[in-house]
């Protein structure tokens, strides 16, 4: 996927933003406080809804206006594809080609964007939904069946956890219980699916990015006491969740670390280190993406230069390149980690929430 145009408005402090990214290399240069990471946002909500970003989808709405718009001509396997996107404080609304598009599971599924922030460090060493929620965008991505089955289970555990909150009887309860099971087995079999495609492809990355240290584990947890079905342990669980009042097991309890001859890089490894396992999650997303689809997603790196050493900069632009896949950096300025970027480098000037191209 390819984002030829973008048209901005009302989002943070961009106006009235129309630019023609090229298909390789973006640089978006500025001060501080000008709008770049803006720009990385407004193709993650193109895409989401929302912003990578901490403050939710509100936050991404400029201050003065009640309203953001999108618009972009993206090139999808070599076709053309015009998608529009406004959302407001308690609502959106998208456009695919003129016809209005339901849900945001198909704007996501038109424009793929992985992002590398200044903040992607909580991706190791935070919440485990933070992981649970990358994991799944990978297999949203390769996994037909992924959306279907995850709103199913979602829908399930919702009225669940209502009905664990009103004394059921215990034949409601089984009922629900046996439904949420067959979701649930059905959700984890298909991350369990491309869990090896994504041990392999961090294994690999990480390899090359600490290579100083042992070789990595990537240890998948699926939500619930292994050497059990979902069925079997809902049932043990079910009088402590009468109890408390909500589902305690379950594929909503996933989670993915990363190990280090048994030392988890979240627990014990530094602010640097959980940053660069989070660039190798990044990467290892793109390249399955690339594997599975027949090309990359945008890879968005914001202050990319800011963020890592040099040598790291370059090992991050050689997997982009490698991939072929269009790329978008923000930085006060240049490196000379460019160096290393073979194809065409397009440069915006971004300042006060107006960007200009350089080139």
């Amino acid at each position: 996927m390819q984002i030829r145009r973008l048209q901005v408005t009302g989002l943070r402090c961009l106006s009235a933003v129309d630019i023609y990214p090229g298909e390789g290399l973006s640089l978006f240069l500025g001060a501080n406080g000008a709008g770049k990471t803006s720009v990385i946002e407004a193709a993650y909500a193109l895409g989401s809804g929302k912003s990578f970003r901490f403050g939710g989808h509100e936050a991404l709405i400029a201050r003065d206006s009640r309203l953001l718009q999108i618009y972009a001509e993206l090139d999808v396997g070599g076709m053309a594809t015009r998608v529009g996107f406004e959302r407001q404080a308690l609502s959106w609304r998208a456009l695919a080609n003129g016809d209005r598009v339901p849900e945001l599971s198909q704007l996501a599924a038109l424009v793929p964007v992985v992002c590398f922030s200044p903040e992607s460090h909580e991706l190791i060493g935070g919440a485990s939904e933070v992981r649970r929620r990358f994991f799944d965008w990978i297999v949203f991505h390769v996994e037909p069946e992924f959306a279907a089955a995850h709103r199913r289970y979602s829908r399930t555990l919702k009225q669940r956890n209502i009905l664990l909150k009103q004394n059921p009887s215990d034949a409601e309860l089984a009922t629900w219980t046996r439904q949420l099971a067959n979701a649930g087995e059905e959700l984890a079999a298909a991350r369990e699916r491309v869990l090896p495609s994504f041990q392999h492809s961090m294994q690999v990355l990480l390899g090359s990015t600490l290579a100083e240290l042992d070789p990595a584990a990537i240890v998948f947890k699926r939500g619930w006491k292994e050497g059990s079905s979902l069925a079997e342990r809902l049932e043990s669980l079910s009088a402590r969740e009468r109890e408390v009042g909500y589902t305690l097991t379950g594929p909503h309890r996933a989670d993915w670390t990363v190990e280090f001859s048994g030392y988890s890089i979240r627990e014990q490894g530094s602010r640097g280190q959980q940053k660069l396992v989070a660039l190798a999650a990044v990467l290892a997303a793109a390249q399955i993406y690339r594997n599975r689809r027949g090309e990359a997603p945008l890879i968005a790196l914001d202050d990319l230069f800011s963020e890592l050493d040099v040598e790291h900069q370059r090992r991050a632009l050689r997997a982009c390149e490698a991939l072929r896949a269009q790329t978008w950096i923000t930085g006060t300025q240049g490196s000379e980690s460019l160096d290393v970027w073979g194809g065409k480098v397009q440069r915006f000037h971004v300042e006060h929430g107006q960007i200009h191209a350089l080139d």
